[in-house]
């Protein structure tokens, strides 16, 4: 990789750019020029992009090497940002721009005007605008994102980055595809915001192909930078981890390779860094009724008095009897819980015991279909009928996106085939349902609602046809 670097570029909001600023314009030139090069140079935008997915065939040098599902997702992703950022300054420079440009980020949770795609990217009228991308759900028109997939207030909350639900991710093999193991923040924002943006931006085969991955994924970048610089917080040390190399094209078409100890310091290793944050806002105000007890923030890990330990096995507390099929319209499954496991259970939840460091979890198993809908789930947990927007938001537990469901089950993959999972820590909600008298010790409903401003119009309208297919094969609740 070379000496560490002075910093000398620095990543702006895209939204809060100066008038008059020409970030965007030297992006969108760099673009066209990167889009006319020779499909087989690897400093090309198809090349580039195939490098993170493609269907084409014969596969070239390092392409589909995109880690996802796993405790690499954040480290890959980095590096590939990297390469790519110098590939375009070089590009941008050769056109006779600045030196110093760097991709600016989306941060589409800073208020819901900046939840909007920029306007740079929406216009597609001739086909002469390098930045457009055909994107479901009214992007394209200006559509903000929603607000629940938006939000990394659940992944920022986490203080351990490995596990499955954790920041980071859950420990994998160093696969080319598709594990079980993501990550909060890889779901949400990361997942949701892909699979809602839709069309290119919702398959991991062409999501680089579209302008706004490059800046999605700056904002991703961001917040792990964020996260990491939080006291309490520390990356992986594991040397499965700290020593994983990933080969990239560098600016001069030369390949090269990043270990995860060399992107730790983004400033004095790789040489750019974040303007100052915008604080991670947080989550809606709920009524008095639905107050959010606090997510708790690890589910293993240090404690006052002594080292980390090792996360316990999680225990099977009860599961759907059968499959659920979503196709674009609100659903309802019963979860009956085990009674042998009811006593332990209710030990772990209990809020006489609210310290207890015991973790229940929802999961959602086995997610097949033939392709992304471009649609998000919220996942709630007893929903009361007719609830509002607002009351809602206190028993949404996650999102269900579908970002990589093609390659799930891919039988040439790393991956089992038995789908996608979703792993997501309910204990806050279970307490305070407890607290209210309101949890059923003898079963749970899940509730998948489509989320989202056409959604609601479609199902106010009465007009919502059916997405593609996709079944979930279980849903199940488990505890630590």
């Amino acid at each position: 990789m070379g000496s560490p670097q002075q910093v000398a570029h620095v990543r702006r909001n895209v939204w809060t750019l100066p008038a008059g600023d020409l970030t965007l314009a030297h992006y969108a030139a760099a673009v066209a020029e990167m889009k006319a090069r020779d499909p087989d140079d690897p400093t090309g935008w198809t090349y580039q992009a195939a490098l993170h997915g493609t269907d084409a065939t014969p596969p070239k040098p390092l392409w589909n090497g995109c880690k996802h599902g796993s405790w690499y997702f954040l480290a890959w992703h980095r590096m590939y940002l990297w390469y790519f950022e110098r590939i375009v300054r070089a590009t941008v420079v050769r056109l006779g721009g600045p030196a110093d440009w760097a991709l600016p980020f989306w941060d589409y949770d800073a208020d819901r005007e900046q939840a909007r795609i920029p306007p740079a990217f929406r216009d597609g009228e001739g086909g002469a605008n390098p930045l457009f991308a055909e994107r479901a759900n009214l992007i394209n028109e200006g559509e903000p994102l929603p607000f629940e997939i938006t939000s990394p207030a659940y992944a920022m909350g986490r203080t351990l980055f490995v596990g499955e639900a954790e920041f980071g991710g859950g420990i994998t093999p160093n696969g080319s595809t598709f594990w079980n193991r993501k990550g909060a923040l890889e779901d949400t924002p990361h997942n949701a915001v892909h699979s809602h943006i839709g069309r290119w931006m919702g398959r991991t085969t062409t999501a680089a192909l579209d302008p706004v991955f490059w800046l999605h994924h700056a904002n991703i970048d961001r917040l792990w930078f964020l996260w990491s610089s939080r006291a309490g917080h520390s990356n992986p040390d594991d040397p499965r981890w700290i020593t994983q190399e990933y080969k990239f094209f560098d600016a001069d078409g030369s390949p090269q390779s990043l270990a995860a100890s060399d992107i730790l310091d983004t400033a004095g290793r790789l040489g750019y860094t974040y303007e100052s944050p915008v604080p991670i806002s947080p989550p809606v105000p709920l009524p008095p009724s639905a107050t959010r007890f606090p997510v708790p923030e690890s589910t293993s890990g240090p404690s006052a008095s002594g080292p980390p330990h090792p996360p316990r096995r999680r225990e099977m507390a009860g599961s759907s009897e059968q499959p659920l099929r979503l196709v674009g319209r609100a659903e309802s499954i019963a979860v009956p819980i085990d009674q042998r496991t009811t006593r332990p259970l209710g030990e772990a939840l209990g809020v006489d015991e609210p310290e207890a460091d015991r973790h229940v979890y929802l999961n959602v198993e086995d997610i097949e279909g033939d392709i992304n809908p471009d649609r998000v789930y919220g996942i709630y947990v007893n929903l009361p009928e007719g609830a509002s927007r607002e009351q809602a938001e206190g028993h949404r537990v996650g999102n269900l996106s579908f970002f990589g469901i093609e390659r799930a089950q891919d039988p040439r993959g790393d991956e089992h085939p038995h789908g996608l999972r979703v792993s997501v820590e309910i204990t806050p909600l279970v307490r305070r349902l407890r607290a209210e008298g309101a949890w059923d010790e003898a079963r749970l409903s899940v509730t998948f609602l489509p989320l989202g401003a056409v959604a609601a119009a479609e199902e106010a309208a009465g007009e919502a046809g059916e997405d593609p297919p996709v079944e979930i094969g279980r849903v199940s609740l488990s505890y630590t």
